[in-house]
């Protein structure tokens, strides 16, 4: 009888040190190794433009996530990043995108792209005249730039 007492409050003892938050890192606040994402910023948000052609055919994959369509030239449509498209918030919304040599273009949300399948968070992914508007050289293929919603 003595050795189950005893064997009883050891384990009782186990559970208390493995689970009591004072004795145990369980009463800090842990953060998930995550990166920042950004989220919409309505004074500006700092991205990265890059180019992407969103007709039928070309290198955007199928069609916009927002309206089941090809977006061919002369549209100025634009693709952002997951956490800035929020499922879908932006759809149809323009934006006004502001470069470094003081140029600015206007171009139309169709698109999202998903930083689940690589991109990074914090792309405006853009059509070439868009890129054209702003007065940049497509061939830099990745130009610092901000956004806001018009």
């Amino acid at each position: 009888m003595a050795n189950i007492r005893a064997l009883t409050f050891f384990i009782l003892f186990c559970l208390l040190v493995t689970h009591h938050p004072y004795l145990t890192n369980a009463s800090r606040h842990h953060h998930h190794h995550r990166r920042h994402h950004p989220e919409y910023n309505p004074s500006g948000n700092h991205g990265i433009l890059t180019v992407n052609n969103f007709a039928r055919g070309g290198d955007g994959g199928g069609p916009s996530e927002c309206d089941g369509k090809f977006h061919p030239l002369p549209e100025r449509v634009v693709a952002l990043s997951s956490e800035w498209f929020n499922n879908g918030v932006l759809c149809g919304q323009r934006i006004r995108i502001k470069a470094k040599n003081g140029r600015s273009a206007v171009a139309k949300v169709v698109d999202e792209c998903d930083t689940g399948r690589g991109c990074k968070h914090n792309i405006v992914d853009a059509s070439k005249n868009v890129w054209k508007e702003l007065g940049l050289n497509i061939d830099d293929g990745e130009v610092p730039i901000i956004w806001t919603k018009i």
